[in-house]
């Protein structure tokens, strides 16, 4: 088959591009700027997916595609970047510009959203896909938006559309700064780890195990929204000890800002595809130390 993938250079996007190639599929990636000389992708347009005609200048040149796997956005690295007209700029339009030139009648496309769209939901139960979505941040709320646009585009354009809230994904070449790598970063270079608070419970899934997600919801043809995860909490404390490990001090201070429990009851997508994660944290974290540890060594 013919897929577009958004995203295709990212952490979890390239991973799914060797999927995809690995299977046979001819595999035709959009984004901003180059791919690296190691993919696996060979036909590449360029084009900034929040200008409409830029991405329909793509589709002229590309052609038609079987698939659309959109796993692109624009996530914030910290919240003074965290900017409402920014965030559903690239990640609400972005969408809507995507699907304007690529989406056909009858595919079956996977877009990935987030976790953050429930916001700090209140303690209880891990969190179903039922629950109310109460981003705190303009990027979840860009994702909520992206997602009501995606369920009413597949009922009027008469397409199958898998929406996959992921959780936290964990592992070698993440490069946005979130607790692990931040975490991860201060352990290769012996510097204290620094918890706020950290009795909270997160969910982590192993980018690897989070690509063969992808590939689940598209071989499925699945529709719907979907939760992504290991559907098991880790409090962020025990994270930091693993991966202090003798390497690093922990240093521990009052909690800044409000606390919740993140963690997906993830038994829907599990019954729609079988899926299970390969990797249960800490599985895959000493590799991720490693990684960072030898690119720490080349600066």
């Amino acid at each position: 088959m013919r897929v577009l993938v958004t995203g295709a250079s990212g952490f979890l996007g390239r991973r799914v591009a060797q999927l995809l190639v690995g299977g046979g599929d001819d595999v035709v990636s959009i984004g901003r700027s180059a791919l690296h000389p190691d993919s696996p992708v060979r036909t590449h347009l360029v084009a900034d997916l929040a200008d409409p005609a830029q991405v329909e200048h793509a589709a002229g040149k590309s052609g038609d595609v079987d698939s659309i796997i959109h796993l692109a956005a624009l996530v914030p690295k910290h919240a003074a970047e965290d900017v409402a007209a920014t965030a559903f700029a690239a990640n609400l339009m972005g969408s809507v510009h995507l699907f304007g030139a690529f989406g056909r009648q009858g595919q079956a496309n996977v877009v990935a959203s987030t976790a953050e769209v429930y916001g700090f939901p209140e303690p209880g139960d891990p969190i179903r896909e039922d629950t109310e979505p109460q981003p705190r941040s303009w990027y979840g709320a860009s994702k909520v938006a992206a997602e009501i646009y995606c369920r009413t585009l597949e009922r009027h354009d008469q397409m199958r559309i898998a929406i996959l809230r992921f959780t936290v994904l964990y592992g070698t070449g993440d490069t946005i700064q979130r607790a692990i790598p931040n975490f991860v970063g201060s352990a290769v270079r012996h510097e204290p780890i620094r918890v706020f608070g950290g009795e909270e419970l997160r969910d982590y899934l192993h980018v690897d195990d989070a690509a063969r997600a992808v590939m689940a919801a598209w071989r499925g043809r699945l529709s719907g929204t979907f939760n992504v995860g290991s559907g098991k909490g880790v409090s962020v404390r025990d994270a930091v000890l693993r991966m202090a490990g003798g390497r690093s001090a922990l240093e521990q201070h009052p909690r800044q800002k409000p606390a919740a429990d993140i963690v997906l009851d993830v038994t829907r997508f599990r019954e729609a595809t079988g899926f299970s994660p390969a990797r249960v944290f800490p599985d895959g974290l000493e590799e991720q130390i490693a990684s960072a540890a030898a690119a720490d060594a080349r600066l």
